[in-house]
């Protein structure tokens, strides 16, 4: 496997390759290439980026593996730069920071890798990694085989795949929840705008429908689109033309974008229509109204799963791990009372 460009730290604190991107106003991809000395960047650009490199300490890393245990080198697959902008409630901090609380015992490196990097360097030469955590990212089962193949153990955050191990959000208990409130709040034509696109949708929307159907006499109104970005007017007319009193978003995002095209026509939220997110992502702080959410746990998942792929790294175990941790409902400004 190539060489892994995500920042080493020895503490609870995050840096990315995005933290240079961003410094020095160039793509992660630009970061990538100098670090690993590849061509195709200006020198003027690959000078900045090696002056911002050298401030914050980020050294390239060695192939080899290595053949104690005085250090453990643990790499966090993440979603790219254009997902994780669209989907800002992965809190690197927060996520690193579980990470080493579970690994508190131990010195080690955390770093932290893009998909497209990971996908790309797994193609190469024998990785210098003792684990992988992929988060709110899962991979193909061709990319899988060939970690068993390096005895490389990884574990899945917030991704649950038949026969791997994870811990994730349980997404159906906590829509159910979601759902089961926006009814006890008087609310009785709720719709799910749900983004089939996403494979934590079924669970979502099961979770609606199960919440829908057993008070035996309200309909379900499923509203979703493709994409999260696939909220517009008619998205906004179509919960009209259902007589929604409620709308329940596959995520945070979504929800805004909501919220923005119905008042944009003149419907008040929460006055004439309540409306929740879910993910509790930094984009709601600054909503209005101010969004009721899902919390997704975060911090708890990460340190599960961290302390499943320390006994795996240093005791071999072979126990499996398959968690669901409910989500946390975060009530805001969006939805009203209409009993």
């Amino acid at each position: 496997m190539g060489e892994w460009t995500g920042m080493a730290v020895k503490t609870g604190r995050a840096r990315s390759l995005e933290d240079i991107a961003k410094r020095c106003g160039v793509s992660i991809s630009s970061v990538s290439r100098v670090l690993n000395n590849e061509p195709g960047v200006s020198a003027e650009t690959r000078k900045r980026i090696l002056a911002v490199a050298g401030q914050h300490e980020f050294r390239p890393r060695s192939r080899k593996r290595h053949l104690t245990r005085s250090m453990l080198d643990l790499l966090v697959v993440i979603p790219e730069e254009e997902e994780l902008s669209a989907n800002p409630f992965l809190n690197i901090s927060e996520l690193v920071g579980a990470i080493s609380e579970a690994f508190r015992a131990e010195k080690k490196r955390v770093e932290i890798a893009p998909i497209g990097e990971f996908l790309h360097s797994l193609g190469g030469e024998a990785t210098g990694v003792d684990g992988v955590l992929f988060a709110y990212r899962s991979v193909g089962e061709g990319e899988r085989r060939k970690l068993v193949e390096l005895k490389i153990p990884y574990v899945f955050i917030s991704r649950v795949i038949p026969g791997e191990n994870y811990v994730s959000c349980n997404y159906f208990k906590s829509m159910l929840t979601l759902t089961r409130i926006m009814i006890e709040s008087g609310h009785r034509r709720i719709g799910y705008l749900g983004n089939t696109g996403n494979p934590n949708n079924t669970d979502r929307c099961r979770g609606y429908t199960t919440a829908i159907r057993e008070t035996g006499k309200l309909d379900v109104m499923d509203l979703s689109v493709d994409s999260i970005f696939g909220v517009d007017e008619n998205t906004a007319r179509g919960c009209l033309e259902h007589g929604c009193d409620a709308v329940l978003c596959f995520n945070d995002y979504m929800a805004i974008g909501l919220i923005n095209r119905l008042q944009g026509m003149g419907v008040s939220v929460p006055g004439d229509v309540s409306v929740t997110g879910f993910d509790d992502s930094p984009l709601r702080r600054v909503a209005v109204p101010l969004l009721t959410t899902v919390r997704q746990p975060t911090s708890e998942m990460a340190f599960l799963a961290s302390r499943w792929l320390r006994d795996n790294i240093l005791n071999k175990s072979n126990r499996r791990l398959c968690i669901e941790v409910e989500g946390e409902i975060v009530l805001g400004d969006s939805v009203r009372v209409r009993n």
